[in-house]
């Protein structure tokens, strides 16, 4: 399965992303979690985020998901949001 950060990743951004996966594996198992359990739940966020957008752009705003980011962020500006 090709990730979202595959593409045009720096060899820099691979190692840090790396660092992140070794962090967060390292604090799982210091409160018990199995490395399994984590990446299940990784799963389960992941999916979550699918379908927020996919409702957001369906749904909420009637926008493709590939222009969700943009609306939001050009909402967000009209309205005084951050930048």
């Amino acid at each position: 399965m090709r990730e979202a950060w595959d593409e045009g990743e720096t060899p820099e951004e691979r190692v840090a992303r790396q660092d992140a996966y070794r962090r967060l594996a390292e604090a799982a198992r210091r409160v018990g979690l199995s490395v399994e359990s984590l990446a299940d739940m990784m799963r389960q966020v992941a999916h979550n985020e699918v379908e927020t957008r996919r409702f957001l752009s369906e749904q909420v705003y009637g926008v493709p998901d590939a222009e969700l980011d943009t609306f939001l962020r050009t909402r967000m500006d009209g309205e005084g949001g951050a930048k």
